[in-house]
């Protein structure tokens, strides 16, 4: 089965600064820590003009959108996730997406490259063993902010038209 790595797609204006009026606790954020979070929650962004909200934000954390979101529960039907809407005060432009609990796999393969620093992947390779029940997860001890879809949820994700998504094949071992 082929995997994909899923990221928000380049050189689209879509939403910055989100959070700027602080009103998640960026630490919360960072470690992902929904949980801890009521299950509605309003932050301020920035929205450019002519802007675009795509169906995944990855920056400073990944939010999704509805349709994603009911994309991943039909392959994760007990997966925890909160809404958020994200707000720009001054234009009054609004958009609801999601965080969700997206599993952290550790399936790294002993075949990844890494650069000559030796703390940065540069050809990443999945442990096919590790990922075979899952149809999208995060990949643990993976710095980037994105997730891993198996051909058929990425075929599901697409039917339903989500846009603004840069999808990669990911080498399995």
């Amino acid at each position: 089965m082929k995997y994909f790595l899923i990221e928000t797609g380049e050189g689209n204006r879509i939403p910055c600064r989100i959070n700027k009026n602080q009103g998640i606790e960026s630490r919360i954020l960072v470690n992902e820590d929904i949980q801890k979070l009521p299950m509605w929650n309003i932050v301020e962004m920035e929205f450019p003009v002519e802007g675009f909200f795509p169906d995944m934000l990855c920056s400073p954390c990944i939010m999704i959108s509805r349709r994603f979101m009911e994309t991943v529960r039909m392959y994760h039907e007990g997966i925890y996730y909160r809404g958020i809407k994200l707000w720009d005060r001054e234009s009054g432009v609004n958009e609801t997406y999601f965080w969700a609990g997206f599993e952290k796999v550790q399936c790294l393969s002993d075949k990844c490259r890494f650069n000559s620093v030796g703390n940065r992947i540069v050809d990443l390779v999945l442990d096919a063993d590790k990922i075979s029940s899952y149809a999208v997860f995060r990949i643990k001890d993976y710095k980037e902010n994105c997730i891993v879809g198996r051909l058929d949820f990425v075929e599901s994700l697409l039917r339903r038209g989500v846009e603004g998504i840069k999808l990669t094949e990911v080498q399995k071992s």
